[in-house]
């Protein structure tokens, strides 16, 4: 399953990038500051994603750090609470396979998640739940 999605644990060159975050775009110099002020309301809805999605779909927890991957069966054992995810490390942060839409969801800096995708309609299918989770989607 790995080399379908990876190369050397970085997700394939092949994937399209689809960006999910708070806001619609990215932030620009005069809007920075919003990064300082996130809730941990806010920050939540990128776990309300992971619930919708984990709902629907057969998921696979990558952990980078000890380069491994497994089914994600307890989603609750597996998010990481506000506190943590402050704390937490790039080699630590939330990478999920999701094998039926051949997708890999990744988090990333600034409350951003990649979705990685094949322009197979992943992005149109998932639309509607990262509006249901008040995130936003948008792509280079």
């Amino acid at each position: 399953m790995i080399s379908e999605y990876f190369d050397d644990w970085e997700v394939k060159e092949e994937f399209a990038r689809e960006f999910i975050s708070l806001w619609d775009g990215w932030l620009g110099r005069d809007e920075c500051h919003k990064l300082d002020a996130v809730t941990e309301s806010e920050w939540e809805r990128f776990n309300q994603l992971i619930r919708l999605l984990h709902s629907k779909y057969e998921m696979y927890a990558v952990n980078l750090e000890n380069e491994t991957i497994n089914k994600l069966e307890n989603l609750d054992k597996y998010l990481p609470t506000y506190e943590e995810d402050m704390d937490r490390g790039q080699m630590n942060f939330t990478t999920i396979i999701i094998p039926s839409l051949n997708a890999v969801l990744a988090e990333t800096w600034d409350y951003t998640y990649i979705l990685y995708h094949k322009n197979n309609g992943t992005v149109e299918t998932l639309n509607p739940l990262i509006k249901k989770s008040n995130l936003f989607s948008f792509s280079d």
